[in-house]
């Protein structure tokens, strides 16, 4: 028997904690919780996927939503966080909820190589979602900024790998003039 409580319920369904307290209080369909502790109340997992999947609220589903993205197309961070969820809206590069990063949202003015080589500066944050990348593998959706609050998709990236050797990163650094980087992701464009 897997539990959870409302954080992991969140995160499974790419939503706010205040999303998951919503339903339970007012949707008289969520499971009922199997315990209610100091720290809060757990349900049972399986339970949990159940409602999220016939009320089609699971995070997998949104990958239809991803399939009808197109390249090129303008997004707002608003939309980028309900398709996607995570941190997207703190402006971080690389959004994630918990340990899991979700999409790229990566600068030209600070990664002229983007979206293909991207420029990790040496702040503990910064190095350690790269880190996690790395360690998660696989590919992600990727955006470009053009403007305020403008994000153009550019197609889905896998990983190749984290660089920490300066030759892939002191040209593209000095390119900027970023005196900050210490390492690269560099990805390849996966074939839709």
């Amino acid at each position: 028997m897997e539990l959870v409580g409302i954080s992991e319920i969140a995160a499974l369904a790419s939503v706010s904690r205040a999303a998951v307290n919503n339903w339970v209080a007012r949707d008289p369909s969520f499971p009922k919780a199997i315990a209610d502790l100091a720290c809060g109340q757990i349900w049972e997992k399986s339970d949990v996927m159940v409602w999220l999947s016939q009320n089609k609220i699971l995070r997998e589903n949104n990958m239809d939503a991803l399939s009808n993205l197109e390249i090129g197309n303008i997004y707002t961070h608003d939309f980028i966080c309900k398709l996607f969820g995570g941190d997207a809206k703190s402006g971080t590069y690389l959004p994630q909820s918990k340990q899991t990063v979700l999409c790229g949202c990566f600068t030209k003015n600070m990664n002229p190589g983007a979206p293909e080589k991207i420029l990790v500066g040496h702040g503990p944050r910064i190095i350690t979602k790269a880190e996690r990348l790395e360690a998660q593998g696989g590919s992600i959706p990727v955006f470009l900024k053009l403007g305020t609050n403008q994000w153009a998709y550019q197609g889905v990236f896998e990983l190749v790998r984290l660089s920490r050797n300066p030759a892939d990163f002191e040209n593209d650094a000095a390119t900027v003039d970023r005196s900050d980087v210490i390492a690269a992701l560099i990805f390849r464009k996966v074939d839709a």
